[in-house]
């Protein structure tokens, strides 16, 4: 939906004028919107998917307070935006998320803030909200996926890795992708792209220019919680080393 290959001409990783971020931004609606007719019957769903089977939360949350819906993607910054903006507003804001049922603050967050059903999710859309998401290239979530989740076990080396989520994906592809695990599943089947017409799609790579726009776009001053650059940058020559070939 995002990206058409690896060696892609980056945008200017740095500060943007207005105009240019929404040139920018309205480039990257046109790629979806595009692909979403052309692959319709494949990524569109009858019922957007709020509750996605096998996960510990839901992705797609709706902060009332702010009429903010987001969509967080694993390994794409969604704890970024989770944990170091929308948890930080909801303690300022003494909203009470945070239950002693064991379960990490973030998750709770995240389960205190789901949309509880599809009606309720579709006022949500009638009241135009500030909807965003944020993706990153594919080969880098899989890299990223890779070293936080599966290398630390030992358990494979990089290209079993590959042929696993290949095989899993052709397994479930009939089914959207259910049962796959979250952290390398298609963004869709967490986002539902061709059902959400998102106001802003965000990037990794232009990830605090971003972020700096979408909190004008709330009304709110954008706190210094920044992506962490160089933690990226060595994911990103990282997957060109292991994907040279």
């Amino acid at each position: 939906l995002y990206y058409t290959s690896y060696d892609v001409s980056l945008p200017i990783k740095g500060p943007v004028s207005a105009e240019t971020w929404s040139q920018e931004q309205a480039k990257r609606k046109e790629r979806i919107d595009k692909v979403c007719q052309e692959h319709a019957g494949e990524l569109y769903y009858d019922n957007v998917p709020l509750f996605p089977i096998r996960d510990n939360f839901n992705h797609i949350i709706f902060f009332p307070n702010y009429n903010v819906l987001h969509c967080g993607i694993p390994k794409a910054g969604s704890t970024t935006w989770t944990a170091g903006t929308f948890m930080k507003l909801a303690d300022k804001l003494e909203i009470p998320y945070r239950t002693k049922s064991g379960r990490v603050p973030r998750v709770e967050f995240l389960a205190y803030f789901q949309i509880k059903d599809v009606e309720t999710f579709n006022r949500i859309l009638e009241g135009d909200p500030v909807s965003f998401t944020n993706v990153r290239h594919p080969f880098e979530r899989l890299v990223s996926a890779y070293y936080d989740k599966i290398k630390p076990s030992g358990k494979m080396l990089f290209d079993q890795f590959v042929q696993y989520v290949l095989m899993t994906a052709n397994a479930t592809q009939n089914n959207k992708f259910v049962g796959m695990n979250p952290h390398w599943r298609p963004y869709n089947t967490l986002c539902a792209f061709c059902n959400i017409n998102y106001k802003v799609i965000s990037k990794m790579e232009t990830f605090n220019d971003d972020k700096k726009r979408i909190m004008d776009l709330l009304g709110l001053e954008d706190e210094e919680t920044r992506l962490m650059v160089e933690t990226g940058n060595t994911i990103e020559s990282t997957t060109r080393e292991l994907f040279r070939n």
